[in-house]
């Protein structure tokens, strides 16, 4: 008989251990190049000694490119209504030079390695992120994805169902 806990395993056993990350230096060109090369939503951004100082995601790109709703300025008695009247090409003209961290989400939401799944999925809920790193001792060892801890989770249920009907 299966206890209530056997299932929930360490994040550590089914997190990704082939991080793709760059540098705190690094272009949003760079940035796009390594999100479409390896066909993935976000990246950990690092500094020279390796530690994680940030992270990008494609929604943050989205939200730099995307079209901006009208914004009323109020200097007191002076209103003002700024337009977003630059083109798309424009904006991916001026994304790509910046660097990663004018965009990148700098108050790092991370899991530690010794975190169990449900503990890990708790995070990424309540903050409504796809994806984040997992350190360990301070040092990036992984990423965890949702969609890592629900493939976990179906094949886990589908093998015990399985192993029921035997």
């Amino acid at each position: 008989m299966t206890t209530k806990n056997e299932l929930n395993k360490k994040i550590s056993t089914i997190m990704k251990t082939d991080v793709y990350t760059v540098s705190e230096e690094a272009t949003l060109k760079e940035v796009l190049e390594v999100l479409v090369k390896y066909k993935t939503s976000g990246l950990p951004i690092v500094n020279k000694d390796n530690k994680v100082v940030g992270f990008i995601s494609d929604g943050d790109i989205m939200k730099f490119i995307a079209k901006q709703n009208p914004r009323i300025i109020d200097m007191t008695s002076f209103i003002t209504v700024w337009y977003d009247t630059d083109s798309f090409e424009q904006k991916l003209h001026d994304l790509m030079g910046l660097n990663v961290m004018e965009l990148a989400t700098t108050k790092l939401v991370y899991v530690e390695s010794d975190y169990d799944i449900d503990e890990a999925a708790k995070v990424l809920g309540e903050k409504k992120i796809k994806k984040c790193p997992v350190l360990e001792n301070g040092k990036l060892v992984g990423v965890i994805s949702r969609s890592e801890i629900l493939r976990y989770a179906l094949s886990s249920y589908l093998e015990k169902e399985a192993t029921k009907a035997e």
